[in-house]
């Protein structure tokens, strides 16, 4: 009850634009997931005395709600300064390798070595972290944290929604950004927002884009990569029953005043609503249609996903045990049949129509794998267990469109830059709507931390360029 309570209080009532209303603010967000809120908070934090959050759908948080949140950070807290330094060292090998020669790494510096303290700024707005530490999908450590194994994206989206409120953040729903202005000197003056069939301009010295990526616009994704036609749906929208609110809104918004974009060609594809439990590596094994494994489970998602598209049909099994620590959805896919439940190999089997002694042989030698420490087989590097403690859990996997490394080019203070690498005045940007942090393929458990790090950088840089502005410092 608590719950629904308090998602009840993030629907929008409707926006009724007076003419006597005032449009003036210092900083004017567009976008309320992660990225943006955590810019809404920071701006006023950092004292921008007006700031306004517009969503345009009718509720907060866009794929921030319904993350399993897994944040990858470093961490303070008894650790030695050597250590510390070691362990960003790592982190930041780990990026770089899945950069692919892409990537900005002043960005991916500043990611790494900030994240600390994020972990800190959320936990200072009432925010309890789980004391486990996961290791994600291509990790070379144990060092992503999370708030719940049920849904942590929500309550990233409360907490920062209940600090940005005490600040006086305003936050108006059904308000769809349409056209940033600007002034004779190109730097930003306002944008023109759609809301009830009404054109409304607001201003504001700082615009910050926080509007997510391009995923859910076909189209545009496939400009970029082809091959991801309007067969593969994503995984914010996985059976095409509604609709994906990242549609390229920002991106195409920046570009429409000479921002550089990047990368746009780095698109991740990642099985996720079929047979798939758990979110770290370690817990469950993918076999094909013969019941054999194939891939390393805790590789990229990049390394994953090309081995299922070489499969029939691109799809595969996914088996885990009773002992993993599994998400929310695991009630919602058995309960709809997504995810199937055996007592026994055998009864597994059957279910999967593959041969059961091809089956109990993969999950022995797995198992052996496990209790030794060493994949002999894909060079797996990371076992939370043997897969031995009945019931099992199984279902086919497919591929779904998760998240876009490429959009708008940034600095290190997350100011957008044109194509000759200047700042645009006054335009800001973080989150998936941004290009450079991530290079080809992300590492597990950076989204997230994107987004608070580079979205409170956005507040904090625009609420300063706002107040100069407004001074005629600028």
């Amino acid at each position: 009850m608590k719950r629904r309570k308090l998602l009840l209080g993030l629907l929008a009532a409707k926006v009724a634009y007076a003419g006597s209303v005032d449009h003036s603010y210092d900083v004017i967000v567009v976008g309320s997931g992660a990225a943006g809120l955590s810019a809404a908070v920071s701006a006023a934090e950092n004292g921008a005395r007006r700031v306004l959050v517009l969503e345009k759908e009718t509720t907060l948080g866009g794929h921030t709600m319904v993350s399993t949140g897994y944040v990858s950070a470093l961490s303070r807290k008894n650790v030695s300064q050597k250590d510390y330094e070691a362990s960003a060292h790592t982190m930041l090998e780990g990026m770089r390798r899945l950069a692919d020669g892409r990537g900005n790494e002043a960005l991916q510096r500043k990611l790494v070595y900030e994240s600390a303290d994020i972990i800190e700024w959320l936990a200072s707005m009432g925010l309890r972290w789980e004391d486990n530490v996961f290791q994600t999908l291509a990790g070379l450590a144990p060092r992503s944290y999370i708030s719940s194994a049920v849904r942590a994206g929500y309550d990233y989206i409360t907490t920062l929604n209940k600090r940005a409120r005490s600040l006086g953040v305003e936050v108006r729903f059904s308000t769809r950004a349409m056209q940033i202005k600007t002034g004779s000197d190109n730097r930003i003056v306002g944008l023109v927002v759609q809301s009830e069939s009404q054109s409304v301009e607001f201003e504001a010295p700082t615009v910050i884009l926080a509007t997510g990526g391009y995923g859910g616009n076909v189209a545009m994704r496939s400009r970029y990569v082809p091959w991801l036609d309007a067969r593969y749906p994503t995984t914010a929208n996985p059976y095409f029953t509604g609709t994906d609110c990242a549609t390229g809104d920002g991106i195409k918004m920046g570009a429409q005043l000479g921002a550089a974009l990047v990368d746009m060609d780095c698109i991740m594809v990642i099985p996720f609503w079929g047979g798939r439990l758990t979110d770290y590596v370690g817990a469950d094994i993918y076999v094909d249609a013969q019941g054999r494994r194939f891939v390393n489970e805790g590789s990229s998602w990049n390394e994953i996903s090309t081995a299922i598209r070489k499969l029939p049909n691109e799809q595969c099994w996914v088996i885990t045990d009773s002992q993993s620590i599994q998400g929310a959805s695991r009630s919602s896919k058995i309960m709809n049949g997504i995810v199937s439940v055996a007592n026994t190999v055998e009864e597994m089997a059957a279910g999967m129509g593959v041969d059961k002694n091809t089956l109990r042989q993969t999950l022995e030698r797995y198992n052996s794998f496990a209790r030794k420490g060493i994949d002999e087989d894909f060079g797996k590097n990371m076992f939370t267990q043997e897969i031995n403690k009945p019931p099992y859990f199984y279902g086919k996997e497919r591929l779904y469109v998760h998240y876009c490394c490429g959009g708008l080019r940034i600095d290190e203070h997350a100011r957008v830059l044109n194509a000759q690498g200047i700042p645009i005045g006054g335009l800001y940007a973080a989150g998936e709507t941004t290009g450079g942090v991530h290079g080809k393929d992300r590492l597990g458990g950076c989204s997230i931390t994107d987004c608070f790090v580079f979205g409170r950088e956005a507040g904090k840089s625009g609420a300063r360029y706002a107040l100069q502005a407004k001074a005629n410092l600028v």
